[in-house]
Parts: C-alpha cells; sequence; structure tokens
C-alpha cells in the first residue's frame, strides 16, 4: 500500500491495538490512532477521539504530509 493509510486502535478491541500500530508501520505512508475509550465500534464507544483523529489524519494528507503520529 503507498497511499496514505490511517490505522485505528482501540483500547478495549479484542484485536490488540499494539497490533494494530505495527500493521501502520507496515505500509509506506501509515499512521495510526488509539481511540483509549473506544472497542471493537470505536466510531461509536470512542467518537470524539475517532472523528477528531479522522479529521487531522485528513487535513494532514490535504497538506502534503505522509505520516501523521497521533
Amino acid at each position: 500500500i503507498t497511499v496514505p493509510t490511517l490505522v485505528i486502535g482501540a483500547a478495549h478491541d479484542t484485536m490488540d491495538p499494539e497490533h494494530m500500530r505495527w500493521v501502520a508501520t507496515q505500509v509506506q505512508r501509515g499512521s495510526f490512532l488509539l481511540c483509549p475509550q473506544g472497542s471493537h465500534l470505536d466510531i461509536w464507544d470512542d467518537q470524539r477521539t475517532y472523528a477528531s483523529g479522522l479529521v487531522r489524519f485528513l487535513k494532514a494528507v490535504d497538506a502534503g504530509h505522509s505520516a501523521v503520529v497521533f
């Protein structure tokens, strides 16, 4: 994957958030967002973190930044 990619992990998900952080390092322009209050449905469980992180990622990509650390 060569396009900017946002990998989102959640503290209370069954998928290990540290593994999700690693996944972000395996793509050329990967970024990682952790939703500390989220579960598998972090878009619902941790809406503020999810939405603000997604917006920051999109703005960074629009500004030409290749990867963002959250």
